[in-house]
């Protein structure tokens, strides 16, 4: 369940706060802030984790710093970071220094050190976990240090990507409330990973435990979309992809969030396979869940990536097809092949354009197996439902023919194995579906050109 994003506090810090400003705002005399301003210029230098521990056991003012300086520098090296942690006095003392340390940046120097060591190997996040991270972060986050918080965070949110146990643990000391109230607009992006952290995983967590995270990612994927925010929105749709989880309570609460037209916008752009397994879920919703997200336009962007013409003129669909095995996934999905469908008869003209594309692509470029699918599922009879209806929903005779080429391929298709239309199963089930009395109908049609297409089926087919 790792997040592939992890997410380094370190960096971050970096960008938000400078070192130096922090010492002086240290309660300290200026001849020791100068000390240790000295030490945070002085050129990149290694120190080993004995050597350290013994330093800040030693309680010497500017040796415990020279030395949890040195260590951060040493970690930045992660290969170094396992031997290191192995230390059994290390990660308590750093620990310690997080909650009593005499300055603030020794503070943050040792809760950077412990975001570094909680990234990624599990024997060393089982040792931080063992040493009592969870209620060390419980007093910290009772506090208003907003950097040391940030790191806090961080550490929590690389401890619930380890694995489903450390997430469920997380959850029961802290609540949503507890990790939202802290979050401040720069470290924003941070946060939402972490609570995106929180949510990820099978079993999902309880819903009443995550839906105030629920209703801030909705939020983060409702802003504007851009390369600064990129990252934090795709955490969010990441998380959601987990969240709803298939049940019809959780997807009536993305749709109530307001999301679903703008995560269809997204596609070309956002993190397509996470928006694809949002849609995934909703398809094994209720009936009306499935066709709300096909009136909101899901189809006429999966028109645009499945129709090759489009494929070709639109570079940012490219991406997409890395997703190749979600995408036929989402497509094959009965749910969702049942309800395109239904579409074919629906009052919505452009969304049963939109279907009939898409089916078309289909039954032009999959195989024999695709269509046999498709017909399984009930095409053939819907097909012919579309047909039988022309009159009564005034249907335009672009669809009508369309429908006619589609039940022409198909049937054609059902003929490369066989000799006549006697053994054609697709031919077959056309007759017992009444087929033949809706083509006969048709061949008097109003508009001459599906009259004319009724025509060539009558003739190819022998009816």
């Amino acid at each position: 369940m790792k997040n592939s994003q992890k997410l380094g506090g370190i960096k971050k810090l970096q960008q938000n706060c400078n070192h130096e400003d922090l010492v002086q705002q240290e309660q300290i005399c200026q001849e020791l802030k100068d000390e240790i301003i000295q030490i945070l210029r002085m050129p990149q230098d290694h120190i080993s984790a004995k050597d350290a521990i013994i330093a800040l056991k030693s309680e010497n003012f500017i040796e415990s710093h020279k030395a949890i300086i040195k260590l951060q520098r040493t970690l930045s090296n992660f290969e170094q970071a396992e031997s290191i942690a192995q230390e059994n006095e290390l990660i308590p003392i750093l620990f310690h220094m997080i909650q009593f340390g005499c300055t603030y940046l020794i503070k943050l120097e040792a809760a950077q050190i412990i975001s570094i060591l909680a990234g990624g190997r599990s024997e060393i996040t089982k040792i931080i976990m063992q040493n009592g991270i969870l209620q060390l972060s419980l007093s910290v986050l009772d506090g208003n240090q907003s950097e040391l918080i940030m790191l806090i965070i961080t550490i929590l949110g690389k401890l619930a990507g380890e694995s489903v146990k450390y997430r469920d643990s997380i959850l029961q000391v802290f609540t949503m409330e507890k990790i939202i109230s802290k979050m401040e607009q720069k470290y924003k992006s941070i946060y939402i990973w972490c609570l995106a952290n929180l949510c990820i995983g099978r079993p999902s967590p309880r819903f009443d435990k995550v839906k105030l995270a629920f209703e801030i990612f909705a939020k983060v994927i409702m802003e504007e979309f851009n390369q600064q925010n990129l990252k934090m929105i795709n955490d969010a749709i990441w998380a959601l992809g987990y969240m709803i989880d298939g049940e019809p309570n959780r997807i009536t609460a993305l749709i109530n969030s307001g999301v679903v037209p703008q995560l269809i916008n997204l596609l070309p752009m956002g993190n397509f396979v996470s928006i694809l397994r949002i849609f995934e879920c909703i398809f094994y919703g209720t009936e009306e869940q499935i066709k709300y997200l096909l009136e909101c336009g899901f189809i006429a962007h999966i028109r645009m990536i499945v129709d090759p013409k489009s494929r070709e003129k639109s570079g940012d669909m490219i991406q997409t097809f890395a997703a190749t095995e979600t995408l036929f996934k989402v497509l094959s999905n009965q749910n969702f092949l049942i309800s395109l469908f239904r579409s074919l008869s629906d009052d919505n003209s452009n969304l049963r354009g939109d279907a009939l594309e898409v089916i078309g692509n289909a039954i032009q470029h999959g195989t024999n197996d695709d269509v046999n699918q498709l017909v399984k599922n009930g095409l053939i009879q819907y097909l012919l439902k579309m047909l039988d209806i022309a009159n009564e929903k005034e249907i335009i005779s672009i669809h009508l023919k369309k429908g006619l080429e589609m039940l022409i391929k198909i049937i054609r298709k059902g003929e490369i194995k066989v000799k006549d239309n006697k053994s054609n199963q697709f031919f077959t089930l056309f007759v017992q579906l009444d087929g033949i009395s809706i083509i006969q109908k048709l061949l008097s049609y109003k508009q001459d050109d599906v009259a004319k297409y009724a025509l060539i089926f009558k003739q190819e087919f022998a009816i």
